[in-house]
């Protein structure tokens, strides 16, 4: 094949980068540090100014030998931003302890600026009320994510208002410190919420922790810090609830619930006869102490009954193993499921178990009235 050596020529000579539109090249850049954002618009004229246009900005301080340069960096960006254009998206994430004034202006340019999306993933030395009362009343954030704030605070008394948030995810916090609150409602002004992601928080004493959000389809309530309250779930379109190493004295769960997924101690306790429409369930204890106890089946029997509308259910095989230590027990209770389309035993944390049988009670306890259901063994 020959070859023509002009046309060979005018193509590696040609910049095909710089031209394409700014907005192809805003996408490219916006999964990068501003850093790197800013040094590779200083390698072509072309270039040269993109960074003031970003729409998203991302500011790390791993690439910074000190906080104050890091600071120094961040308000040279938002000082040379351009300001008729919008911005959607700000994320910060820094180590150390930040001046309060550093991250409250970080904030203040995003409540401003009308941001639809704000990370802050900060020391675990700031606090919550550290920040600027206007965050907590943005009528344009549809993403925030909150996180290292796990030194006490205590929360506006009146519920957090943001209409337009969609996603909410709060790590490591304590939403409450106050002894004379005796319930907690933050969300029920977020009107438009549907994914919750609270993890590594506290409530303090609050003895009634209210989740009242009417768009709510995904809750996550994972690794809360000896949580004694009830919760209250007023999401009446909730469908997927998930719970990890989250302890609770009682959880008020919406009956049109589709999918749980509950790890964690027993006992899991819920309202009687709350769940109609249950599609994939499972359900993890990580410790029964050193022996099954006849209180501990009865009572595992018990959140079994409640999940008697179930199709597709997850077992950890030491629930199993509990419920089979008792059979008379199993003997007069008639078996909840009548929908399952499979049952699975999980035996990833009890590998010495894996092997053994199913026995007669519990197989007709779980299976008797869904004959038709797939018996699956999961293995370590």
């Amino acid at each position: 094949m020959e070859f023509d050596r002009n046309k060979v020529g005018r193509v590696v000579k040609e910049d095909r980068l710089s031209s394409l539109p700014d907005e192809l090249i805003h996408n490219i850049l916006s999964s990068f540090d501003m850093k790197f954002v800013v040094q590779t618009c200083l390698l072509s004229s072309r270039w040269k100014l993109l960074w003031t246009s970003m729409p998203c900005l991302n500011f790390t301080s791993w690439q910074f030998t000190s906080l104050p340069k890091f600071a120094k960096f961040v308000n040279h960006v938002l000082s040379h931003h351009n300001h008729q254009l919008e911005v959607s998206t700000v994320k910060l994430y820094f180590t150390g302890a930040a001046s309060q004034v550093f991250v409250r202006k970080i904030v203040k340019y995003a409540f401003s600026h009308k941001v639809q999306q704000l990370t802050v993933n900060g020391s675990a030395k700031y606090r919550l009320t550290n920040y600027p009362p206007c965050l907590f009343s943005s009528h344009s954030l549809k993403h925030l994510t909150l996180t290292g704030l796990h030194s006490p605070c205590i929360t506006p008394k009146t519920p957090w208002d943001f209409p337009a948030l969609t996603t909410l995810h709060l790590s490591h916090i304590t939403l409450c410190e106050d002894d004379t609150e005796k319930s907690l409602d933050l969300f029920s002004k977020c009107v438009n919420l549907e994914n919750l992601t609270l993890e590594l928080f506290s409530v303090g004493n609050v003895e009634v922790f209210d989740i009242i959000t009417p768009r709510l389809s995904n809750l996550m309530l994972a690794h809360g810090d000896s949580c004694s309250a009830v919760i209250n779930l007023i999401a009446p379109q909730l469908e997927k609830l998930t719970v990890i190493s989250f302890s609770f004295k009682y959880l008020n769960a919406p009956p049109g619930l589709s999918s749980l997924f509950y790890w964690g101690r027993p006992p899991l306790q819920f309202c009687k006869d709350r769940f109609y429409s249950l599609n994939e369930v499972t359900i993890c204890f990580n410790s029964f102490g050193s022996r099954y106890k006849e209180e501990d089946a009865r009572k595992t029997m018990n959140l079994l009954q409640e999940l008697h509308s179930a199709r597709y259910l997850t077992l950890h095989v030491d629930i199993v193993k509990c419920i089979s230590s008792f059979p008379y027990l199993l003997s007069h209770h008639p078996s909840p499921f009548s929908n399952l389309i499979s049952l699975t035993i999980d035996y990833r944390l009890n590998r010495d178990a894996y092997g053994e049988e199913l026995s007669t009670e519990a197989r007709n306890f779980l299976l008797e009235n869904s004959p038709s259901a797939t018996l699956i063994m999961k293995s370590p």
